[in-house]
């Protein structure tokens, strides 16, 4: 009994791996056997500027890193992904003894879709996806203001691996 008790422990850790639902990021397939991806600059209806080409530059690299789906050129891609960066509200959150505010919070919502280029059929489609990011206030605007935009491309960077990964959970 011996001499089979680690290879019985084997056995459990494979069933117990492949029970619990592990699967490697961005490994599964999409349907219709797409292989390559263009992304497309999502239209900015906020007043925030460059905030589209933070979030353009997140969604390339997130796919970039994709197992299955390779970057291609918008005309030569079997997906397109597109959107809207519908808003971005900033607020304070918390207030010194004094009454200046000590710490905001930044909300970013984004309306993404997938389609397919051959056909324009959407294949992915998510509304008012929405992540949100604090920081603190250290009283000098510029200081403020650098600290949002920092809130802003982390927001951004996980709202691509969002997409990314919501595009093959879905499928």
């Amino acid at each position: 009994m011996k001499k089979y008790f680690p290879i019985l422990i084997l056995l459990m850790l494979t069933l117990l791996v492949s029970a619990c639902g592990y699967r490697l990021r961005g490994t599964q397939e999409l349907a219709g056997g797409s292989r390559t991806v263009a992304v497309l600059p999502f239209v900015n209806k906020t007043v925030e500027t460059r905030l589209e080409a933070d979030f353009f530059n997140a969604l390339v690299d997130e796919f970039a890193q994709s197992k299955n789906l390779k970057i291609a050129p918008a005309a030569e891609a079997d997906l397109l992904v597109t959107g809207v960066i519908s808003a971005v509200d900033n607020y304070s959150i918390s207030y010194s003894s004094d009454d200046k505010a000590y710490e905001y919070r930044v909300v970013m919502i984004v309306n993404a879709e997938i389609k397919e280029r051959a056909t324009n059929h959407i294949i992915w489609q998510r509304s008012s996806l929405q992540q949100v990011e604090e920081y603190k206030s250290t009283g000098e605007p510029l200081t403020i203001d650098r600290r949002k935009q920092r809130a802003l491309k982390r927001i951004c960077k996980v709202l691509a691996e969002d997409i990314h990964d919501c595009i093959f959970r879905d499928f």
